[in-house]
């Protein structure tokens, strides 16, 4: 895990918090960091705090109620690091992140889009499963397409894919023309996306004879 490679202060929360039916059930909540201490809140309510273990990992059995998980790394006593699972509300817009969001026009490089299904205040829904189309115009192409679920049967050379924990991804590459790639997002019901990757001129790589 990171939280054992990293000199800087980490901190996640697992699982999701979105746990509707479950209300006042006991949910075992792991949070894994490289900080002193950590501390785990629901909804401004201290759990308890814990020292951390290398290695390892911290464990709480939660009662489920909707709202904020708040877990606070503690090193020297201090906040070095905090990390919070809030529960979302219905699916209602698809969200889309390009990395990088601009790519050399060689016909090689790549954009890795990351598609996430949100709720109306933009939080990401991690129980959708909503299927999402996928239409690119401009001088480019969808290489493929993925979500992490390795029970999935759909084709990875696609222009469609369902969300997997409310993500996907999207793999987009260049041509050897220039110019905005836009790729378009849809599903029935949801709020469609549109993102602008700027393919530019390059120096062609250095073929060898």
């Amino acid at each position: 895990y990171q939280a054992w490679w990293t000199e800087k202060p980490v901190l996640h929360i697992l699982p999701h918090w979105n746990w509707a039916g479950k209300e006042g059930q006991p949910i075992s909540v792991w949070v894994h960091g490289n900080c002193e201490e950590v501390e785990l809140w629901l909804n401004g309510v201290s759990l308890g705090r814990k020292a951390v273990t290398r290695s390892s990992h911290l464990e709480w059995s939660v009662n489920y109620a909707p709202g904020v998980l708040l877990a606070r790394g503690y090193n020297g006593g201090k906040v070095a690091a905090e990390a919070r699972n809030e529960t979302a509300g219905a699916a209602a817009a698809i969200r889309l992140v390009a990395d990088p969001a601009k790519i050399n026009a060689d016909g090689e490089d790549v954009s890795i889009v990351t598609v996430s299904v949100v709720d109306s205040q933009g939080r990401m829904v991690p129980t959708a499963g909503n299927g999402v189309q996928f239409a690119l115009e401009g001088p480019g192409k969808i290489i493929g397409v993925g979500n992490g679920d390795p029970s999935c049967h759909e084709p990875d050379k696609a222009s469609a894919r369902s969300v997997f924990g409310g993500l996907a991804q999207v793999i987009v590459q260049s041509t050897k023309q220039s110019g905005d790639l836009v790729l378009t997002a849809e599903s029935d019901g949801l709020t469609a996306a549109r993102l602008t990757i700027v393919s530019t001129v390059t120096t062609p790589r250095a073929a060898v004879a």
